[in-house]
């Protein structure tokens, strides 16, 4: 912790750099990375057989590549041959807290935005690096050691140690602000209690936890007062903003980052747009066939290049996001591109029928959870029409499908059950690929509703 401080004021400092000098230090950490990858890497040294780089990487000349690649070849891709998925699985298993792979190396996992899950991994270094660009965010935001008072924060959010928000909350939480760490699948009863009583000043959630809040807050069973608000995770549509805004017209800050790199970008005080980290990451905006689009436009994804990571090398790595970038710089000064929309994938929030009558409304999060718990899973969606979860995997080479499907189900209705709804059944079919699931805009929705809605009183559980 002591290190990321000292590097996020050094982070801090590159606010004033110019854009040359931030497109000679992409250019610097990329040409490194390269040949660190081809050099360690079997897979990228297959991948990149042929390409001549001469003196510096040329970003054009390098294949994207994907998460299923990533995982299909993950053994091929890391750089230090300790580090095998089989292991590492097993490793995600026994995670209680914050406990280290060969006393080094952080592990997370993802149940994914596209429904393939994905297995990540950080060395000391370069999680102590994550943990500045997250520190140097939390200054935009004012959120800084203060002494002698400490600040009230409040983050409801994963509360399992296999995602990357639970691991950087806990390595960032020494003290220096009191913080309450809540479940966002948690019932909101419970979150409402609990933030009731703590009262804070900082409130982080996902977006839609944050309109489930707001409509508590609304109805006065939640009262808080937050001078500020931060957000990740999903998209912000128009109706979220304005029911949260509603609650709390307060300064309310964005964060847009991913599992792959936890602080792709984040609100300043102009509130412009979200500055993109170009220190950190190699973000670009490409249309369906990995070519540039021109700023303002919407792009079909992003090929996203880690500089921070040499040991899961992530070279034009493909994110499913459609993004934008603003045709103009911000007025804060800062040399890093905008991105003025950002549409990720969203799920739909399931409203089951509860055990005790009503309605419980459970979050994404809690079912992607024991998604991303299960060994051999390549991707899955979710289809809830009641009384039925119906489930579509595809798995893995040599995963065992009796054993996968079990793991789903029991995951699944212990999810359920632990929200307060009632039984229902959970049917899961073993597929080679996933089919459909995409709306008019090309978006894949990994977990979907298409039940009729109910007019019975709701009470929700994020």
């Amino acid at each position: 912790m002591a290190v990321a401080l000292r590097r996020s004021r050094e982070l801090d400092g590159r606010d004033g750099w110019t854009v040359p000098q931030v497109r000679a230090h992409q250019q610097s950490r990329l040409t490194d990375l390269v040949r660190h990858a081809t050099a360690h890497s079997a897979f990228y040294r297959e991948l990149y057989e042929g390409i001549d780089f001469g003196d510096e990487a040329q970003l054009e000349c390098i294949p994207s590549i994907d998460k299923s690649a990533l995982m299909d070849r993950f053994d091929d891709l890391v750089t230090d041959p300790r580090l095998r998925l089989a292991d590492l699985e097993s490793h995600l298993d026994e995670l209680t807290s914050d406990e280290l792979y060969l006393g080094e190396y952080r592990v997370v996992s993802t149940g994914g935005s596209t429904g393939h899950k994905g297995i990540f991994v950080a060395d000391r270094g370069e999680w102590r690096e994550y943990l500045a660009g997250l520190l140097r965010v939390n200054a935009y935001m004012g959120l800084w050691p203060r002494l002698p008072r400490r600040r009230r924060v409040a983050t409801v959010a994963a509360a399992r140690p296999l995602h990357v928000t639970y691991r950087m909350s806990r390595s960032l939480d020494i003290g220096l602000h009191r913080v309450l760490r809540l479940d966002a699948t948690a019932p909101v009863e419970q979150l409402v209690e609990a933030l009731n009583r703590h009262r804070p000043e900082f409130l982080y959630s996902y977006p839609s936890v944050l309109t489930l809040l707001a409509a508590e807050q609304l109805d006065g069973r939640l009262d808080i007062a937050p001078t500020t608000i931060v957000s990740s995770g999903e998209t912000h549509t128009a109706d979220l903003v304005s029911t949260v805004r509603a609650a709390w017209d307060v300064p309310w800050f964005q964060i847009y980052g991913t599992t792959e790199v936890p602080t792709l970008g984040a609100h300043c005080s102009e509130h412009t747009g979200l500055h993109l980290f170009e220190d950190m990451a190699i973000v670009e905006v490409v249309d369906e066939h990995d070519q540039p689009v021109a700023p303002g436009q919407t792009g079909h994804r992003l090929l996203v290049t880690n500089l921070v990571n040499r040991t899961q090398p992530l070279i034009r790595y493909a994110i499913s996001d459609m993004v934008a970038v603003a045709p103009h710089p911000c007025p804060c000064g800062r040399p890093y591109r905008l991105l003025t929309a950002v549409e990720g994938r969203n799920d739909d929030i399931l409203r089951l029928p509860g055990v005790d009558g009503g309605e419980v409304a459970i979050h994404p999060l809690a079912l992607r959870s024991p998604m991303a718990a299960v060994a051999g899973l390549k991707q899955y969606r979710i289809v809830y029409d009641h009384p039925r979860l119906t489930v579509r995997v595809a798995l893995r080479a040599g995963a065992a499908p009796g054993p996968t499907e079990a793991a789903i189900t029991r995951g699944l209705l212990d999810t359920v059950a632990s929200h307060g709804a009632a039984p229902l059944d959970v049917d899961v079919t073993v597929v080679d690929r996933i089919e459909g699931g995409r709306d008019a805009a090309g978006k894949f929705k990994v977990i979907e509703s298409i039940a009729e809605p109910s007019n019975a009183t709701s009470r929700t559980a994020p």
